[in-house]
Formats: C-alpha cells, structure tokens, sequence
C-alpha cells in the first residue's frame, strides 16, 4: 500500500508533531478491557487533530499484539470476485515522511478480504492515524480493513477479532454525522 495524501489531509513529518503533542500531555488511560475498542473521527487533521491527540494520549503506555483499524469504504461494492465486501491491503509497510507502520491481515482472517492495495490506498482513514499509531504502537501489527455495507463477512470477521485477538487495539474510523462506519460498529456489538 502507498502514501497517498500525506501533506495534504495531514502535515509531512507528523510522527514529529504527534510526539510534541502527546509528550507534553498527561491523559491517564480510561481502557481497561481486552480488546480495547475505540472509535475515531473519519477526518481530516485539519478538522480532527486535538480529537485525536486526547485520544491517543489516553493510550499512551498500553502494549498490543495486533492493531485492527476498521473502516468504511466509500466507493461502494467493488466487483473483484462477486462475493467480498471486506477490503485489505497487502502485507507489507505503509510509509510516510517519518513514520512507518507493518500491515499484516492475520491468517485466519485473509478469508474474509479481497486484497486490493488501490482500492485500501484510496481511503485515508489509516494513513490520518498512522503517525500516531508508529509513535505509540511502532512494534504492533496493523490490519486494515474497509467495508462498503453490513453482510454476514463483516460480522464474522468483528466475531473473530473479538474472540481471537484478546490484547488487540480495535479502532473504527466513522464520521458520527453519516455514520460512515455503522457496519463495523453493529459487527463488534457497538
């Protein structure tokens, strides 16, 4: 998967700035389940950048073995094999200016997903979060995964998560106006 909109939806060199802004930040964090499930605005820096600082701090000094970054995919149905709704990038690093982060679908979830690295790389719902997540979690696995539309896929693959992956981050990017993400929020109970 490329960098597609850094410099433009966020700064070039943001892992710099999200250390400014969570090192001088003194949030205790609130998460004490297993997974830990958060949501986060489907945005723009520009519109959400101190959103995400609070939300980031809180999470300043947990560990996880995976990370699962869950989010809408606007285009709609994208006919690849007739069947998924479920899309995720190939495995491999995702890279900025000054961050990286590894992308990783664990196996018993590749399945579920189409793999399509243009379509993941037209959303930018990870690449917003992804200085913050290379600053805090830079040992974790991330999989990013976009669906379009609720379908029995979308279910099983939250189900799986949930049951599967119990010290795993859980974080859903959805614009709370259009509810963006109402598919990923019914599949893990939310």
């Amino acid at each position: 998967m490329k960098n597609a909109c850094e410099g433009i939806l966020y700064p070039k060199d943001a892992k710099a700035l999200v250390s400014d802004s969570l090192t001088s930040s003194s949030l205790s964090s609130p998460y004490s389940l297993s997974p830990v499930l958060i949501q986060v605005p489907h945005a723009s820096w520009q519109r959400c950048k101190d959103t995400l600082d609070s939300i980031f701090c809180s999470l300043k000094g947990k560990s996880f073995d995976q990370i699962f970054v869950l989010s809408p995919l606007h285009k709609g149905k994208i006919d690849f094999d007739g069947q998924s709704c479920i899309y995720a990038p190939s495995d491999g690093t995702l890279s900025g200016s000054d961050w990286s982060i590894d992308l990783s679908t664990p196996s018993c979830l590749k399945s579920l997903v189409t793999v399509n690295d243009d379509v993941c790389t037209e959303e930018h719902s990870l690449e917003v979060i992804a200085p913050y997540l290379s600053f805090l979690f830079a040992q974790s696995k991330v999989c990013f995964a976009l669906a379009f539309d609720e379908c029995t896929l979308v279910s099983s693959f939250c189900k799986t998560i949930l049951s599967s992956f119990p010290n795993s981050l859980v974080i859903v990017s959805n614009n709370k106006e259009t509810n963006c993400a109402h598919m990923w929020l019914k599949g893990l109970g939310l």
